[in-house]
């Protein structure tokens, strides 16, 4: 028996038949005599590249050959010049079936050169070092493939695949290669990968990633890069000839190799901005896989401007052309399959970067059913119906997510987009029809609005006891039609019954969000996400327990669902004890909100007590939380994900923190990394985002202003350790670190408020210079690698503002009198809050800049694109006003308001702030009205005079001809909060002065201010936040979860 681990064959691999003696030559195997009678010529060159090379294959394949090696002879020739036929591919599939009948008859792949030279096929002009393509020298299978094609077959091997249609998708194959670049690749990963190199379909996305592999093997033989990552991909690729045979049947079907070069360079773009210009860049129609890949859910699209361009791209070269004859036409058939992806993915990347292109969307779709019927149906009017259908409630399925900033101040861009959908769908003949899901999605939108001024009476009107019939107060409400009572989601509900659809335990769930249907038992209406979708049908019995709790106006009430379960004997899991402690941790509403039932989960209302006894209210009393979560693990019930989240958010303790993921089932090595004392990435990241998030929340809410005189205790730094842990955690989890901002807006916010870090041996230094530091920092790296938004623009003016307060009052007492003296905090803070300025002005520019369409084409109005891609609102306004206020700056502040007067004539923006009477136009005229009170107190030339003199001009013509409700008042105010803020601008300007000497002779400077200062730096108070603002900013935190 031959042994292939044996010394003598080792050296006949390596060295050739020369390196043996005779004897030692008769004691080879019999393949040997095969391998000596291949060589061409006598003279053993070939002979010896071949050996080395196939020993270097197969050292550098991922799968190690052992075993004994089947005889072999010479493959058969693939030459076209052997048949008399003129399609090379007939030569090809004959010479797949002569090796099909003798599988033992193939030469070992053997490796090319290090250096190879270009072939002719895949000649470019491009200067891109990736031109240059790499093929194999000779085809054919390992000995290890070999072995494993004739024998059975090995669970968890698999060999490459030569059918037409793989069983895995080639372009998420290929996204993967991109993706990935040099780190390592799993087993099962790397098995599709290889079966991708192997694959002999002429499709494009193959032909493109083959051309891809052969690109990167070409560059890293070129540059000496060591590709272990991809170990044995080149002996996978074809050959010269191969590779030309299929460059002609590409060329039959329109395509050549300068359009894969063209697409291989779109998708090595660095950014997903970038790959996008590169696809728009030239005018001409690419396919729809390419088109899929460019908006993949791993491309970071963070501008607008890109996704406009994807819009009138998919507007000229998909749309428009459906509607010519079908002789003009360029381009396969716009299948539905492939234009469902592309919805899916535009309608991610929209709600990502530009929650208000969502309603582009749906136009786009309704374009599409619109345009496409040749493409979707042809002739038969059953089929084209039965698709047209499925399209439309994909799209209304699509639009039930949720943004992820601001989900329910963007939730009306959802509504206005089904509705556009609603309304295409009425519109064509014969009707679309809405799915039983397509009905769902529509109420699990209408649940995230805002009450209507119906719905918002019907909650007044609601008696204080449970349950909460409704009252009728005079004679019109007798008169009253029933259904006047119901919420919007409601309706759809009983809509969706009358069209024939059952009604479910996840209907259910959703009609006690909704407030009830005519004939059950009332509920309130409560503004929430709704249950969850991706369920087993015996979970939405518990999704019903937990929305009849959660549907609830205070604590007694939900404790009364919580002991009535939908079943007999049905025992709480751990999402129903999660909605029962959300209701007891949520804070009681104070008595001059403007918030009803049902508007907030963070807020429950007081406890009507009635006529009931002392008896009575305490056995309607519910248990404390921790009595009710001690008796959750009384009866063994673990912790979920959920109801970790609302533990760790609303604990008062790190230790009690560890002990929920103690109970949650994590480990010891999990929870040392929590707290700083190990750095084990795997470890860390076994712990869900949100559970995550929930703990930087704690961190930052346990952060204490002061060292602790505990020598053991570390809560002053709580702070830089969920920065040092956050930036652990996203290193590992490359999903979280891909979109999750909520742990940064977490640490931004709380030192954009009432937190600061003290660094330890700063001596005198004011704590707040570090603080912004801190706060630039982790701002830079978070617009780099997550893009902007509003939220953190908001935040960067809250920093602002804070900064400078800090800056000009040192101490609690200073800041109440808001005296003009000439006390200053640190000067070493001027230069730092320059640069925080300039950031917070090129933010609110790039905030405001109009998109637009880089083309002639009419998407722009076709699709209805939105003018700005943020949202601004009238508190962001609000607080960038403010901040512009403290740093003096008169001319920014003019402008701003002279923006404001300029955007009336768009009405999708600040469309909340138009109306008397909403909440966002009370903050603007408050804005205004800061304006004209800081107006004096600024150093205003006569230039700015007569700037604002034309400004009042402009409203007053604005007032008169396009109806305009904003005023700007005729003199300034008396209030508290303005006049501190005149106050610290006023010394704010006058600290700079100081800046450029204090750079100069730092020391001097330094001594002279702190000796007439009196109070010192070591000791700072946080300062005092004005109800007003501090209202808004729970608002706008209740949303920006």
């Amino acid at each position: 028996m031959w042994n292939p681990h044996d010394s003598l064959t080792r050296r006949y691999l390596v060295a050739g038949h020369e390196a043996l003696t005779p004897h030692q030559l008769q004691q080879l195997p019999a393949w040997s005599s095969v391998c000596s009678s291949s060589i061409p010529d006598g003279h053993g060159t070939f002979r010896r590249q071949s050996t080395a090379a196939g020993a270097e294959a197969e050292a550098e394949n991922v799968l190690p050959t052992t075993g004994s090696a089947a005889p072999a002879r010479p493959a058969p020739s693939l030459d076209a010049s052997t048949t008399t036929s003129a399609d090379p591919f007939a030569v090809l599939e004959r010479a797949a079936a002569q090796g099909e009948s003798s599988r033992r008859e193939r030469v070992p792949h053997a490796w090319a050169p290090a250096e190879p030279a270009p072939s002719a096929a895949a000649s470019t002009t491009s200067a891109d070092p990736f031109a240059v393509l790499w093929h194999a020298t000779r085809g054919g299978l390992s000995r290890r493939e070999r072995r494993l094609k004739d024998g059975p077959p090995v669970p968890g091997i698999q060999t490459p695949f030569e059918k037409k249609f793989t069983p895995f998708s080639p372009t998420k194959a290929l996204a993967m290669f991109i993706r990935r670049k040099a780190r390592e690749y799993p087993p099962h990963k790397w098995f599709v990968l290889r079966a991708l190199a192997s694959n002999k379909s002429p499709r494009l996305p193959g032909c493109l990633a083959q051309f891809m592999f052969k690109q990167h093997v070409a560059h890293w033989r070129k540059s000496r890069i060591s590709f272990y990552h991809l170990r044995g991909l080149p002996s996978y690729l074809e050959t010269e000839q191969a590779w030309t045979r299929r460059i002609r049947r590409l060329e039959r079907k329109g395509y050549s190799t300068s359009d894969l070069e063209e697409w291989s360079w779109i998708l090595q773009g660095n950014t997903g901005d970038e790959i996008v210009h590169r696809f728009v860049s030239r005018d001409t129609f690419k396919p729809y896989f390419l088109m899929n890949m460019v908006l993949g859910r791993d491309k970071r699209i963070f501008q607008a401007q890109s996704l406009a361009a994807i819009f009138d791209y998919i507007s000229r070269h998909y749309l428009e052309p459906r509607q010519k004859p079908e002789q003009k036409r360029v381009g396969p058939e716009f299948r539905s399959d492939v234009f469902k992806i592309m919805m899916y993915r535009l309608m991610w990347h929209c709600a990502a970067v530009w929650p208000a292109a969502l309603i582009s969307v749906a136009h786009l779709v309704a374009a599409y059913l619109e345009t496409c019927r040749v493409d979707v149906g042809g002739g038969d009017e059953v089929k084209w119906q039965r698709i047209r259908c499925r399209i439309l409630n994909s799209a209304l399925c699509a639009l039930d997510r949720r943004t992820p900033i601001a989900p329910y101040k963007h939730v009306r861009y959802n509504w206005e987009a089904q509705k556009v959908l609603l309304a295409a769908s009425v519109k064509m003949r014969p009707h679309l029809l809405i799915t039983q899901n397509g009905y769902r999605s529509i109420r699990r939108v209408l649940l995230g609005m805002k009450k209507t001024p119906a719905e918002e009476k019907a909650m007044i009107r609601s008696a204080k006891t449970w349950p909460p019939y409704r009252l009728s107060w005079d004679g019109v409400d007798e008169q009253r039609d029933r259904e006047e009572d119901l919420s919007r989601s409601a309706k759809a509900g009983i809509m969706m019954v009358e069209n024939g659809y059952p009604s479910q335990p996840i209907d259910e769930a959703l009609t006690k969000l909704g407030g009830s249907l005519p004939g059950r038992q009332r509920t309130i209406m409560t503004r929430t996400d709704g249950p969850p979708k991706w369920s087993s049908p015996n979970m939405f019995v518990y999704a019903t327990w937990v929305t009849a709790i959660e549907a609830t106006r205070n604590v007694r009430e939900a404790w009364t669902e919580f002991q009535r379960p939908p079943r007999p004997n049905l025992q709480p899991t751990a999402d129903v004890y999660a909605a029962m402690l959300a209701k007891l941790f949520a804070e009681e509403v104070p008595p001059d909100s403007p918030l009803l039932p049902g508007d907030s989960r963070h807020y429950v209302f007081p406890v009507h007590d009635g006529n009931l006894s002392a008896y009575e209210i305490a056995r309607l009393t519910p248990p404390s939380p921790d009595d009710l979560y001690r008796q959750m693990r009384d009866r063994n019930i673990r912790p979920n994900d959920r109801l970790l989240e609302l533990l760790l958010k609303n604990t008062k303790s790190i230790e009690a923190g560890l002990q929920y993921i103690l109970d949650g089932g994590y480990s010891v090595i999990a929870r040392q990394a929590l707290v700083g004392w190990s750095q084990d990435v795997e470890q860390i990241n076994t712990l869900p985002v949100r559970v995550f998030d929930a703990w930087v929340k704690l961190l930052c809410k346990t952060h204490s202003n002061y060292p602790d005189p505990d020598p053991h205790s570390f809560s002053h730094n709580h702070i830089p350790l969920a920065i040092k842990i956050t930036k652990l955690y996203q290193q590992g989890n490359a999903r979280a670190a891909h979109k999750d901002k909520r742990p940064w807006y977490i640490i931004l916010r709380a030192l954009a408020t009432d937190k600061y870090i003290v660094r330890e041996g700063e001596g005198t230094t004011h704590p707040h210079l570090h603080t912004l530091k801190v706060f630039m920092k982790a701002y830079r790296l978070t617009v780099f690698a997550k893009g902007l938004d509003t939220t953190i623009f908001d935040l960067l003016s809250l920093m602002v503002r804070k900064s400078t307060v800090a800056l000009a009052f040192e101490t609690r007492k200073a800041m109440a009198t808001a005296t003009p003296t000439e006390q200053y905090g640190d000067l070493r803070m001027v230069p730092v809050i320059r640069l925080a300025a300039q950031k917070l002005h090129a933010t609110f520019k790039e905030m405001v800049r109009p998109i637009s369409v880089p083309s002639n084409g009419d998407a722009s109005a076709r699709f209805e694109l939105p003018t700005l891609q943020y949202t601004l609102t009238a508190p962001h306004i609000f607080r960038y006003m403010q901040a512009l206020g403290c740093l003096g700056n008169a001319q920014l502040m003019l402008s701003l308001v002279n923006w404001l007067l300029d955007s009336w004539s768009d009405p999708r923006i600040l469309e909340n702030a138009r109306e008397p009477g909403e909440t966002e136009y009370k903050v603007l005229i408050q804005t205004f009205a800061y304006f004209i009170e800081m107006w004096p107190h600024l150093p205003v030339n006569d230039a700015l005079e007569t700037m604002l003199v034309r400004t009042r001009q402009k409203l007053e013509a604005l007032r008169q001809t396009q109806g305009c409700t904003w005023h700007l008042p005729a003199k300034r105010t008396d209030g508290d909060l303005k006049g501190t803020d005149a106050v610290v601008a006023a010394r704010w300007l006058n600290t700079q002065r100081y800046t450029d000497t204090w750079l100069n002779k730092p020391s001097r400077i330094v001594r002279r201010v702190r000796q007439g200062a009196p109070g010192g730096t070591q000791n700072p108070k946080k300062t005092s936040m004005p109800g007003f603002e501090a209202e808004m900013m729970d608002s706008t935190a209740e949303d920006k979860r």
